[in-house]
């Protein structure tokens, strides 16, 4: 180990006498090895580049000069880049800026977590040409900068946005983000103008597909948040003294955790008929006259089904009323007292069978599984910033001798780094950078690691995952029967080339107690700079095209597998992407990736936590339940190969019977007309128990590249089938790897390996499954239960999806 880092970290602290927020104090040796620039700085401090912080000057020309700087993916000039992250870092102080602080593509803006620095819009801000303080995706002639959908991995945590300066009747805006996959936006404070006249809004999202919103905090304003996306989960954010908390713009889905509201006029307005959904779980309003507002109307509503709601454990202090809608109050509150909602739906109903339109609060559709709780609530845990630690107890992997160029093996540097931090009080630092690795890079028990500007990957590549019969991790997360803990986050797990039998993330801890932590942890399969597997080596082969598969393009057989032995686990915002487009490419041109498997969970002992998670195009199934029990789910996301059918979803990964791959030859038989029903599974859970999900959009929006199969008015959808519920089956019997068994006997993986087969389970029976706001779109049948179709898309429109409010399977 070389001491370099540590040296000049304490040199630092030294010269200065007070140590800072570590990430300011470390010494920045991170790369963009496919930048054309060399020398391409990663990080940024804004005072190197003018910012004084001192809330006099102006500083708008110095921050945007720190974020552009160094030939970077700007606004209007550029679709979409991996090739230039940057982290740009605000230390503590006050920085007063005049018009929009212009966020870049692939940029974490990243504040002084100890004291969070101000963005104050000064008394002048120029609200008349300027959209926001931070614009994250800036309006020009031809509308956004860039396509929201497709804005990917950025981040802006540890801030207060300030506009009280700026006139109250001026529309000011604080944050302007639309934004998609693997984006953050956590620890913000918006600091708005009160009284009567304030037309101040705090943040504005109105197009996109996210995402994560966490810990943010709403003072004063007109409205909190004005809020429109496919999909989001918003957890811990609150609101004190705005008009309207949080105006809802439209949605599919969009899953509330652990709302504060106080002291606002109107909680939650979901008033747009464009608004298919919203649960709001473990949350609280107080003295709000009214907490939501809906334009539901029974079985008048139109569409049927939209603008479904979903409450559970919410408590109203001193409301008027809970829930009103466009003809009075539906649900009174009491303006001089509590009340308590430990459960209510108002939408579409399935108890299997349905659709019963549905306006209640029976208690038996809202178990809540005790495994899952952490006091009366469902368990959550931010990520940490690790504020109070100081910089000399993060190793760097450059003092293991990894450079991060991509060319470089660094499986021998990561290893040993991941196991010197173990049982330690040290963290693993991965600076940004391309890490080459030709087998299984383990992370042991007791390890903490994080990376740097979401750029930081670990790149599988070799003959060790080339053998689809023989799988095998690329990053292993503790052996089979290891016991402890561990923290990962902001970091990429990719493969390079073919890779058929790579296992992106094997994890296999048993956390008891508290549960270990994965957060904005990313797996990205193809499509980027350095995997070899873009738009030159993987076209696509559209139009009803028949060719061979390029096997250069089967790049991995499972995104991540959470092994029987594993248990208690955290994971908050993990996008499990295979790329359906070449993200260096200027026209977003599509292609063509192979990957076999999302997410397969089989944990015996649960306490699983997937929060804000997203997978997609993975040839069989996005998310697999397989004979596990305890599982939160909090607004999952899903998308089916644009390819498919063509070829279809066993091509060209064969099932696999002891991990209990889907067999479509079964579950397609019988199932006629034109449209096509092998198909990859959005999820599908198999003899597993104890299952919670609030939310879920299962998403088919392409037949072979081509969306007019999932127009409304196309008469036509996608694929049969996407939500299956099914026995766990027969115990496996072999399978990849030999690694077949059932119940009563395991087979532990080699220890440089991983094990990869297993499924199967005695043939167990679903119980205790209870999903709430079920978005689908494209796909005739919504849920298969027992391969009975059960619910049908026709019966359900909300608009642009389908949804189900309620389904509560029984026994």
């Amino acid at each position: 180990m070389r001491l370099s880092s540590a040296l000049c970290v304490a040199a630092a602290v030294a010269a200065r006498g007070v140590a800072a927020f570590w990430l300011e104090d470390i010494a920045h040796q991170g790369v963009a090895p496919y930048h054309s620039d060399p020398n391409y700085q990663v990080f940024r401090n804004v005072k190197d580049f003018g910012a004084k912080g001192d809330g006099v000057t102006d500083d708008t020309k110095a921050i945007n000069l720190a974020i552009s700087s160094g030939g970077r993916c700007a606004p209007h000039q550029c679709k979409q880049s991996t090739t230039s992250p940057a982290t740009v870092y605000f230390p503590s102080g006050t920085y007063l800026v005049s018009s929009s602080i212009i966020d870049y593509y692939y940029t974490q803006l990243i504040g002084d977590a100890i004291n969070l620095p101000v963005i104050k819009a000064s008394p002048n801000f120029a609200t008349n040409t300027s959209l926001a303080v931070i614009d994250a995706n800036p309006y020009g002639e031809k509308g956004l900068a860039w396509i929201p959908v497709n804005v990917f991995f950025r981040q802006i945590q540890n801030f207060v946005i300030d506009t009280t300066d700026v006139p109250a009747s001026a529309s000011a805006i604080g944050l302007h983000w639309p934004s998609s996959q693997a984006t953050t936006l956590s620890n913000v404070e918006f600091r708005l103008a009160t009284g009567s006249g304030t037309k101040h809004v705090g943040m504005l999202t109105e197009e996109g597909s996210g995402g994560l919103l966490s810990d943010l905090t709403f003072r004063g304003g007109d409205v909190g948040a004005k809020l429109g996306n496919q999909q989001f989960t918003a957890r811990n954010l609150r609101f004190y003294g705005s008009k309207t908390a949080i105006s809802q713009l439209w949605d599919w889905g969009w899953t509330y955790k652990s709302l504060v509201v106080e002291d606002c006029e109107v909680g939650i307005d979901m008033v747009d008929s464009n608004t298919a959904s919203i649960t709001v779980l473990d949350s609280e309003f107080t003295r709000v006259r009214d907490a939501i507002k809906t334009v539901r109307k029974g079985s008048q509503t139109d569409p049927k089904a939209s603008g479904s709601l979903v409450l559970e454990n919410v408590r109203f202090d001193k409301v008027g009323a809970v829930l009103r809608g466009v003809n009075g109050v539906i649900l009174p509150g009491n303006p001089s007292g509590e009340t308590l909602v430990q459960g209510y739906a108002d939408g579409h109903l399935y108890n299997p069978n349905g659709p019963t339109v549905y306006q209640g609060s029976d208690r038996t559709y809202f178990p809540r599984p005790k495994a899952l709780l952490a006091g009366n609530k469902y368990y959550e845990k931010s990520k940490p910033s690790y504020a109070n630690v100081p910089a000399s107890k993060f190793v760097s992997i450059r003092d293991f001798g990894a450079t991060g160029d991509g060319i470089q093996d660094a499986t021998s540097a990561l290893n040993a780094l991941f196991a010197h931090v173990a049982g330690t009080d040290l963290i693993a630092f991965i600076d940004a950078g391309f890490y080459v690795v030709t087998d299984t890079v383990t992370i042991p028990p007791g390890a903490r690691v994080i990376g740097e500007a979401l750029a930081s990957v670990i790149l599988g590549t070799g003959s060790a995952f080339s053998s689809m019969s023989s799988p095998r991790a690329v990053v292993r997360v503790g052996k089979p029967g290891d016991q402890g803990h561990v923290e990962w986050s902001d970091m990429i797990v990719s493969t390079r080339g073919p890779a058929a039998g790579a296992v992106l993330i094997e994890y296999n801890l048993l956390s008891k107690g508290e549960p270990s932590g994965m957060w904005d942890v990313h797996i990205r399969v193809g499509g980027v700079a350095g995997t070899e597997q873009q738009l030159k080596q993987c076209p696509t082969a559209a139009g009803g095209r028949k060719e061979p598969i390029r096997k250069e393009c089967i790049a991995s057989y499972m995104s991540m597998h959470v092994t029987r032995s594993a248990g208690g686990l955290y994971t908050e915002n993990c996008w499990l992407w295979v790329a359906d487009h070449d993200l260096e490419d200027p026209v977003y041109t599509q292609i063509t990736i192979f990957a076999g498997r999302g997410l397969l969970i089989e944990s015996e002992t649960g306490r699983i936590f997937i929060s804000a998670s997203g997978s997609e195009h993975h040839v069989l199934y996005q998310y697999q339940l397989l004979n596990t029990r305890d599982i939160y789910m909090g607004q999952i996301q899903t998308e089916t190969p644009y390819y498919q059918p063509n070829p279809p979803a066993s091509v060209p990964f064969p099932p696999a019977p002891a991990i209990r791959d889907p067999d479509f030859a079964e579950q397609c038989a019988g199932v006629g007309g034109d449209v096509p029903c092998e198909m990859a599974w959005g999820l599908r859970v198999l003899g597993s128990r104890d299952v919670v999900i609030f939310g879920a959009g299962l998403y088919s929006f392409f037949n072979d590249y081509s969306t007019d199969c999932c127009q409304p008015k196309s008469g036509t959808e996608c694929q049969q089938r996407i939500f299956e519920i099914a026995d766990a089956g027969a115990p496996g019997g072999g399978g990849p790897g030999g690694h077949g068994s059932g119940r009563g006997h395991r087979r532990r993986g080699h220890d440089n390996g991983g094990s990869h087969g297993g499924g199967g389970g005695g043939g167990g029976r679903v119980s205790g499954l209870e999903t709430y706001n079920l978005n689908t779109i494209g796909t005739v049948r919504m849920i298969t239960r027992y391969g009975e179709d059960v619910a049908l898309a026709r019966d359900n429109t909300a608009g642009f999806v389908d949804t189900v409010a309620v389904y509560h399977h029984g026994a």
